[in-house]
């Protein structure tokens, strides 16, 4: 009785730790902070106001490092920017992972709104959590250098109308609250979002009044 026993204790817990690898494979690679050590990632977004590339590199298994170039089109400057990404916390349950991040860097700003090039620094947090079937994050970033000022805070929330297995392509329906400093109005996003080993792809549409009809994307994939 007592090998029978250890016997279904030692299976249980494979079985325990291979749902939860699933898990993590599926969920962490939504999170768009989680890159895992040794690995690559490259990030392209466009709206009408902004478009940035950034590749990423997980050094450790909680801290990653990126370079980033954004061009903001309404305020005619561009941000080349490097960062540290740092888990300051994640909590595991039966299903699901939700996971903080802290992030910080250089940056140099250029453009006819600057006169010339400044530098100086930015940073922020992200939080997240994900199961097979909702998603949420809300994150804060902020930028300083000379003159120019700028900060945001976004928030997103996703459902996805079927489990998928991380060899599937999963997809998921949601919306995106972005608000920027010195904004009339918080930006109203739906979007879809399709998810596959190692890809990763945003698209959606804006819908209040001062951004309506402008396009999302952000497409993500790991090396």
């Amino acid at each position: 009785m007592k090998v029978l026993s250890s016997r279904r204790i030692l299976r249980s817990a494979k079985v325990c730790a291979a749902a939860a690898s699933a898990v993590l494979l599926v969920t962490n690679a939504h999170a768009g902070f989680f890159i895992p050590k040794g690995s690559t990632m490259a990030m392209g977004m466009y709206t009408p106001s902004e478009s940035t590339f950034e590749v990423s590199y997980g050094l450790t298994r909680d801290t990653s490092i990126a370079a980033s170039v954004s061009r903001m089109s309404d305020e005619k400057v561009t941000l080349t920017r490097l960062q540290a990404s740092r888990l300051v916390g994640r909590v595991f349950h039966e299903d699901g992972i939700g996971n903080a991040y802290v992030f910080a860097g250089p940056l140099a700003v250029s453009g006819n709104a600057t006169n010339g090039t400044r530098y100086g620094v930015h940073g922020g947090v992200w939080a997240d959590y994900e199961t097979r079937r909702i998603y949420g994050r809300v994150s804060w970033h902020g930028v300083k250098a000379s003159a120019y000022r700028s900060s945001e805070v976004v928030a997103q929330a996703a459902l996805a109308p079927y489990l998928a297995d991380y060899e599937d392509i999963a997809s998921w329906g949601g919306v995106q609250l972005k608000r920027k400093n010195g904004a009339t109005q918080t930006e109203l996003t739906p979007f879809v979002r399709f998810f596959r080993k190692d890809w990763w792809i945003d698209a959606g549409m804006s819908v209040n009044r001062a951004n309506r009809k402008d396009l999302f994307v952000n497409v993500m994939h790991l090396f």
